[in-house]
Formats: structure tokens, C-alpha cells, sequence
């Protein structure tokens, strides 16, 4: 009987070890198709989701076509600048809408290595040392993060100043 029992207690323990192995596997296989359908949105998601930020750029291209029309038809060179300036305010607008923002940035500001990049230091007697004496390029950021560092030219103080 004690046979018997073992006998029992083991193929207890086979179909335990079998019917963990098996949901072990399915649940293995599940999780393999749930990463490749959170693969297969992901994707779908990243291929859609410029899609209302593009439909508002087409209306800036329509624009700029106009722009170029007119500016074919006529020798006002202040109408034109006039065009392009409110082009320029409607193509920012978007960007804006999307979270960009120009970094502020004064001549004089102290350098900030986390949102300047100092493309040449030089040596002058009127800026303070390490102080930004010219702008090349602004900087931006998008939700609070800097996505291009404002290219500047940083003043050395001959003066020590």
C-alpha cells in the first residue's frame, strides 16, 4: 500500500509538473504576442502621429505658395517681407502649438553650457568674461527639454573682468 501511495503521490506530482509546464508556456506564448502587438501599434501609432501636425504645415505651404505668386507679381519688396513675416508667425504658431519654445536669450547673458553652445570664445574688452558677446542660431526646446542648444560666440575679457 505504501507502494501504492508513492506510486500515486508521484504521478501527482508528473501531472502537477506537467500542468505548470504547460501554462508556463502558454503564458510565455501570450506574452510573445502581446510584445509583438505592442510592437505593431507602437509603429502604427509612430506613423500616424504626425499626421495633425502635417495637416496644419500644408496650410503653411499653401501659403508660401500664394506668397511666391504674389511676390512674382509685384516690385513692393515691403509687402513681401510683410508675407514672409506672417508665414513666419503662422509656421511658429504651429511649433508652439506643440510645445517648441525659443530659449530667451540676451547679448550679455551669462554663458549656460546646458542650453548654449559656444562655437568660438573671443576676446574682448567690452563683455565680461564667459558672457555671450553674439547669437548665431537661437536655441529651442520642446516640453520643457532642450532640443538645439543656441550656437553662440562667448566673450574672454582681456581685462580679467
Amino acid at each position: 500500500s505504501d507502494k501504492i501511495k508513492e506510486k500515486s503521490d508521484d504521478e501527482d506530482f508528473e501531472i502537477q509538473i506537467k500542468n505548470l509546464t504547460d501554462a508556463l508556456l502558454r503564458k510565455t506564448a501570450d506574452f510573445e504576442n502581446f510584445k509583438k502587438r505592442s510592437a505593431r501599434e507602437l509603429n502604427e501609432y509612430k506613423k500616424f502621429s504626425t499626421e495633425q501636425i502635417i495637416g496644419k504645415m500644408i496650410e503653411v505651404c499653401d501659403s508660401f505658395e500664394l506668397a511666391i505668386v504674389s511676390a512674382k507679381k509685384t516690385d513692393n519688396s515691403e509687402s513681401i517681407i510683410k508675407g514672409i513675416e506672417m508665414i513666419f508667425k503662422q509656421f511658429f504658431s504651429i511649433l508652439e502649438a506643440e510645445g517648441l519654445k525659443k530659449i530667451p536669450l540676451c547679448i550679455g547673458d551669462e554663458f549656460d553650457p546646458n542650453m548654449h553652445n559656444a562655437i568660438c570664445q573671443t576676446e574682448s574688452c567690452e563683455f565680461k568674461n564667459n558672457t555671450i558677446m553674439e547669437i548665431l542660431k537661437h536655441g529651442y526646446s520642446l516640453h520643457s527639454k532642450v532640443i538645439r542648444h543656441a550656437s553662440v560666440i562667448v566673450a574672454k575679457n582681456t581685462n580679467n573682468v
